[in-house]
């Protein structure tokens, strides 16, 4: 059986994109910008998901204050394949609700999640992963697809194995592990058993919808409400995440390792890695004892005088100079320009 039969792919585009500041807004948050390429994350996503399978069965899924961007980004998209969320409540509601809607159309349908924010080089690499874990959710495993780290990085979460995992295997996921110090990032490193947790998931709709019920009756009772007509049960959904909603209690959880170019763009840091340095922009760039630093934005000459690994963000209202090792911390960036009242730069 092909990864295709039977599979829907579900495009979370959600997000405040609160790390992209000052180029992400509230109305435009990262998923509709140009980071990784000459689209957006977003379009990106959308074209790859249009190789695995028809444009009937690609859903996207978006707080009602996104579903005109997400139109606009997506012309192709079918007017009842955008799943809306009345309000953000995080990626455990958004789900279960794409889910219980797909399960109305097609019960016994196998659905992907992709975020709309992550990078994939190799898209036949991808699919011969992705043909792996349709089989291990046929067979009714809740399948996450993991990365096999190559840093100790403190940003991922992690997942641990009990062997090291092999090309092709579906492996048991004995462990959920958030993010960990850097310490405890090169334990897992070194151990070879843990795969960084990609956030993308393969499963049998009527399995998962299972086990929501069983370990997350809150969410599992208001989004089947919501998708069986009756919004205003969205009020009841938790705010909470997938991984702490249902996978980290659910049974039969599998992993497959992905070797696909893949990296998630949740930084300034990871956004420069995919950019030249300089290239992002149209302004004259002089850069002089500066390795590894990165303009994104403006039209303004910008130059950068020994300050290495460096991200300028230049908009016409603001200005970011943050150091590439700093750029996890960009929420306390957020948090003072909303304290200073300045809520019209967000």
């Amino acid at each position: 059986m092909s990864p295709g039969d039977r599979l829907h792919v579900v495009i979370l585009a959600g997000g405040s994109g609160t790390r992209f500041w000052p180029l992400s807004r509230a109305k435009r948050p990262k998923q509709f910008l140009s980071l990784a390429g000459k689209v957006s994350l977003l379009r990106a996503t959308w074209d790859r998901a249009r190789k695995l399978v028809p444009v009937e069965r690609i859903w996207t899924v978006a707080p009602r204050a996104l579903a005109a961007a997400v139109r606009r980004e997506l012309p192709e998209l079918r007017r009842d394949r955008l799943v809306v969320e009345p309000s953000p409540r995080d990626t455990a509601p958004a789900i279960a609700l794409a889910c219980s809607v797909i399960a109305r159309n097609d019960p016994r349908a196998i659905a992907a999640i992709f975020p709309s924010d992550h990078v994939i080089r190799d898209t036949g690499a991808f699919k011969r992963a992705l043909a792996v874990a349709h089989r291990a959710a046929r067979g009714g495993a809740l399948v996450c697809l993991g990365i096999a780290p190559d840093r100790a990085a403190t940003g991922f979460g992690y997942l641990k194995l009990g062997a090291r995992p092999r090309p092709g295997i579906a492996s048991p996921v004995l462990e959920f592990v958030e993010k960990p110090d850097a310490a405890r990032a090169r334990r897992f490193l070194r151990s070879g058993r843990y795969l960084w947790n990609g956030g993308m998931f393969v499963w049998r709709i009527d399995r998962f919808l299972e086990e929501l019920a069983r370990v997350a009756p809150e969410v599992h009772g208001a989004t089947a409400a919501v998708a069986a007509g009756s919004p205003g049960a969205w009020r009841r959904a938790p705010k909470i995440s997938l991984d702490y909603a249902v996978m980290e209690k659910a049974s039969r959880v599998a992993v497959v390792p992905v070797d696909a170019g893949w990296d998630d763009l949740g930084s300034w840091d990871a956004a420069a890695r995919h950019a030249a340095p300089g290239a992002a922009g149209s302004g004259a760039r002089v850069m002089l004892g500066s390795e590894g630093a990165v303009v994104f934005g403006g039209k303004r000459a910008v130059a950068i005088l020994d300050l290495p690994g460096v991200v300028v963000v230049d908009t016409p209202d603001a200005l970011l100079v943050v150091s590439r090792a700093s750029s996890e911390k960009m929420k306390s960036v957020v948090e003072a320009v909303r304290a200073s009242g300045r809520a019209d730069l967000l």
